[in-house]
């Protein structure tokens, strides 16, 4: 593959169109209708789409949606904007479109734009650093489906992970050192989206390593090259090694949901743990979300946030904000592209 007459998709989650209940409703029916992300059999997960979901969590989130929302429309839509059109500025001879697996504006969208340019070469980078089923691969397997429907005859390129990439590591290195959240606190969170135990153990094809074996992170092996819980501790230790953070630091994962047992620890855990010490200001990063989205920006700055300070007498819990659209990303993360093909 070339780069000239090469299409490049960045592919994120998505999200609702708008923060009202019905634009929430539609987006948590298409997301969670997903088997990559709710993996229980077709009724159960049926049920808790219909039954449980729709009827009642749009409204109950409706909140957390308008507290972050701004003049630009949604946090992670605007992000992923300017970063494409960053991006576009310093790859002319690409054309760069943004593909999101649920809502708008859609990958099937990207692909067609792709194709009344007559473009074939096509380069699929899924934004996030560290690979998931549920977000990388069911981003990668819908493009793969849509390009197969609508340019039969393209050739694909696949971006599925970039945790170690030393630009990677490097761009979160620069922006936790220069961040005044960072610098004024007393301990740094690494905070990763969570994922049921099943879906790691899953991948694990000799049923021996993952969840199985002591300090199954610690090294990548043929067992969890595609471990999503090892691509987070693997992204935490590049990090520490460059960083060499001032002040003590640890691993959780949150945004947990349903009844499951999910990756550990979880971040409220983590904070009960640390009032329990006696630490009253924090710093949280989450390299796992290359824009900021609901997930750090209500979260984490706003609802843990809240919970640290009202709940667990910290004084406060403080995002250091994603990458979004700092120049060195940007600029790293064109070069990217370019070794990439």
């Amino acid at each position: 593959m070339t780069s000239l007459n090469t299409g490049c998709i960045l592919m994120n989650i998505g999200t609702p169109d708008h923060p009202t209940t019905s634009s929430i409703r539609k987006y948590l029916k298409e997301f969670l209708s997903d088997p990559d992300v709710i993996d229980s059999n077709k009724i159960i997960r049926w049920m808790i789409v219909n039954l449980i979901v729709s009827p009642f969590r749009p409204k109950k989130i409706l909140h957390q949606y308008e507290s972050i929302w701004t003049k630009d429309g949604s946090p992670l839509l605007a992000n992923s904007k300017e970063f494409s059109l960053n991006l576009s500025n310093l790859l002319p001879e690409f054309n760069i479109e943004i593909g999101m697996r649920y809502g708008n504006p859609s990958i099937l969208k990207a692909v067609k734009n792709l194709k009344n340019l007559g473009i074939n070469n096509i380069l699929l980078i899924p934004m996030f650093p560290q690979y998931a089923q549920a977000t990388s691969g069911t981003c990668i397997q819908a493009a793969k489906e849509i390009i197969k429907e609508e340019i039969p005859d393209s050739k694909i390129t696949l971006i599925e992970k970039f945790y170690s990439e030393d630009f990677y590591i490097k761009c979160l290195v620069e922006k936790i050192s220069n961040s005044l959240e960072y610098k004024e606190c007393e301990y740094l969170l690494f905070s990763f989206h969570g994922l049921p135990e099943r879906q790691i153990k899953r991948l694990d094809k000799s049923g021996q390593h993952c969840m199985v074996k002591n300090k199954c992170c610690e090294e990548i092996c043929d067992s969890n090259i595609n471990c999503y819980k090892a691509h987070c501790t693997q992204t935490v230790n590049k990090v520490v090694e460059q960083l060499k953070p001032s002040v003590e630091y640890s691993i959780c994962f949150q945004s947990r949901f349903g009844l499951d047992k999910w990756i550990s620890p979880n971040i409220t855990d983590v904070m009960v743990s640390l009032s329990n010490k006696g630490i009253k200001k924090v710093a949280v990063t989450c390299p796992s979300f290359t824009f900021d989205c609901l997930e750090t920006l209500e979260e984490i700055a706003i609802r843990n946030n809240e919970t640290f300070v009202e709940e667990l007498n910290g004084e406060y819990l403080k995002l250091i904000p994603s990458l979004n659209n700092e120049n060195y990303w940007v600029k790293n993360f064109s070069e990217f592209i370019k070794r990439s093909i």
